[in-house]
């Protein structure tokens, strides 16, 4: 589930820390510990940057400086902080990585999973592009401009995934025909209108 209760203080951070960071040649960080959720960090500047400072903490329920859950599964929470870059980060590309056994006790499909990002008091779901996969794991690239608290999980339902659009559309066409009996009347005319109305919506539907 999505966590709850007070939060959670996180793990000890896995730091790193690099004296210079030039354009051209990111700085990569890579996390050895799998249960983290996170493979690599390469961090790419667009200008020099001195004492450069990554740490990543990982979080099995929500943190406790985060004020919601996310909605959803959600494998972990992460915290990503990067010292004395200031504007001179270019882009991060991230690599998280989710077990396979997590997707199937979960019912997820691997293509059902995206990284977000805790912004101005909700979860944003960013653009996580499926990578690779092995024999353990699945493989996601992310682009981040900023960093913050994160979460690894389930994607949220586009509204045609949920049921709630077709329902509505039906829903809609019911009144449309109940409207259309009134103007009509009462008798069979009005019945075999309403009729109508219910077939052509439901080939909508099928069709939708």
């Amino acid at each position: 589930g999505g966590g709850g209760g007070g939060g959670s203080a996180g793990s000890t951070p896995k730091v790193f820390s690099f004296t210079t960071v030039s354009p051209g040649s990111a700085a990569v960080t890579k996390i050895t510990d799998t249960s983290f959720g996170v493979k690599e960090i390469l961090i790419n500047v667009n200008n020099i940057a001195n004492n450069v400072k990554v740490s990543v903490t990982k979080y099995d329920v929500k943190p406790a400086d985060v004020s919601v859950s996310k909605t959803g599964k959600v494998y972990k929470y992460l915290q990503i902080k990067v010292d004395n870059i200031g504007n001179k980060l270019d882009k991060a590309v991230v690599t998280i990585q989710v077990p396979k056994t997590w997707t199937s006790t979960n019912s997820l499909d691997k293509n059902k999973l995206a990284l977000f990002k805790f912004a101005d008091g909700s979860w944003k779901e960013l653009s996580t592009q499926f990578k690779s996969e092995d024999a353990t794991n699945y493989y996601y690239d992310t682009i981040l401009t900023s960093f913050s608290y994160f979460a690894i999980g389930e994607k949220t339902p586009p509204a045609d995934e949920t049921g709630g659009d077709n329902g509505g559309i039906v829903d809609q066409g019911l009144d449309k025909g109940k409207e259309v009996v009134n103007k009509v009347g009462g008798g069979s005319t009005a019945i075999g209108v309403f009729v109508i109305v219910v077939v052509i919506l439901l080939v909508i539907v099928l069709a939708y």
